[in-house]
């Protein structure tokens, strides 16, 4: 499809420099796409909650234990631990702890990948590390995601982690895969060395690092500060060697394979997500309330999802508060689901509600339909609740 990104100015060059090179990325078939499908709700799981655990996990895993039993699995940052919930009764199964110190202790907890139960691996945000365990809560072996770089500035050549549902750890090729991001504005050094997918060899355990953000996206001095707009959302490709990136700043998918640096761009938009701008300030002096301003005034892409048993793409957009004032809440913006066929080809979107009534980061997808949780206004949190959408023709 035609589509084409400009970078401009507020003042010509040949008047004046600019103080600031804005990148503007236009959604050039905005309006012009046919919808055919939409989500529609199917059913509602509700999982009753300890007195220590709440609604809202920042980190959740479908994980199928030998005997075909499916679990709904959570991290439990006040505890420090994993739960286990049986997916089709509802019911609490297990959970696993882990101390904060001593030879076996993970300081603090922020994501996992299950690869079976007596190969956990576990991040620790206070190190910055993956710490391989089993299910007895024993630590197997320690891998520094700090690179090689100082222990001061390793964050200027490596990227940090903030691991939710939606970004979640991959299994792939023999490696795990573990995206990580820029949490500010890119200069052209930290544009041109920072790769953002950290990749460990499960037999190894090595760690390299893989995958460059885009420079007609990020480069050309453009201010994307405050971390929203840096995100990056992986999803491995049904073909099971090459990784899905969707970038909040850009209507299109880029694809690569696991250890290339080459992408391949495919048209990915919403039929009425307008124009994407960069903020028009110098990154070094960028108030956050205009980084706020800024999110809540425009659409931005975030996760995608494959549905493995439906054979299409979902892909979340948090659209623009129309109207925008400055008592405009970044919780009001509504999100929509863009639905595709296995080729990227346009089906249609939906409209869910806005974020105060959805995680929408704790979605996933299982053969009943695109999994997300849903909000109660329960005061006490007693459940966490599962809202599975199923595709419904038009």
């Amino acid at each position: 499809m035609n589509y084409r990104l400009y970078f401009t100015c507020a003042i010509l060059w040949m008047v004046v420099a600019c103080s600031t090179i804005a990148v503007k990325v236009e959604n050039e078939e905005k309006g012009r796409l046919q919808p055919v499908l939409k989500l529609e709700e199917e059913q509602v799981k509700k999982m009753v909650l300890d007195s220590v655990s709440a609604p809202k996990p920042q980190y959740t895993q479908i994980f199928q234990d030998s005997l075909g039993v499916r679990y709904f699995t959570f991290i439990n940052r006040y505890d420090n631990s994993i739960y286990f919930y049986n997916y089709e009764t509802l019911k609490f199964a297990r959970k696993i702890r882990y101390e904060r110190q001593g030879s076996n202790g993970i300081r603090k907890s922020d994501g996992y990948f299950i690869k079976n139960m007596d190969s956990i691996y576990v991040y620790n945000l206070a190190i910055i590390e993956i710490v391989h365990t089993n299910h007895k809560s024993k630590t197997l072996k320690r891998i520094s995601l700090k690179g090689n770089g100082d222990k001061n500035t390793w964050f200027q050549n490596y990227p940090q982690y903030y691991p939710r549902t939606v970004t979640p750890f991959i299994e792939a090729d023999g490696k795990l895969l573990f995206t990580g991001s820029y949490f500010n504005s890119l200069s052209e050094s930290i544009l041109e060395n920072l790769k953002f997918s950290a990749q460990i060899d499960l037999k190894s355990n090595n760690v390299v690092f893989n995958h460059l953000y885009p420079e007609e996206l990020y480069g050309f001095g453009s201010n994307w500060n405050g971390g929203l707009f840096t995100e990056v959302y992986p999803e491995l490709h049904p073909d099971g060697d090459k990784l899905i990136y969707s970038f909040p700043v850009s209507h299109d998918l880029y694809i690569t394979e696991i250890n290339s640096n080459r992408y391949e761009k495919v048209y990915a938009g919403s039929n009425f997500a307008g124009t994407i701008y960069s903020i028009n300030r110098k990154p070094q002096k960028t108030p956050d309330e205009v980084i706020l301003s800024h999110y809540i005034k425009h659409d931005f892409y975030s996760a995608i999802k494959y549905d493995k048993f439906r054979k299409v793409y979902y892909r979340f957009l948090l659209k623009k508060i129309p109207n925008a004032t400055k008592r405009s809440k970044w919780k009001d913006k509504p999100i929509a689901i863009i639905i595709m066929d296995e080729d990227f080809k346009y089906l249609g979107e939906t409209v869910i509600g806005n974020m105060n009534d959805w995680h929408w980061e704790n979605s996933f997808v299982t053969k009943e339909g695109l999994n997300i949780e849903y909000i109660e206004k329960d005061f006490e949190e007693v459940y966490l609740t599962l809202k599975i959408f199923t595709l419904k023709e038009l």
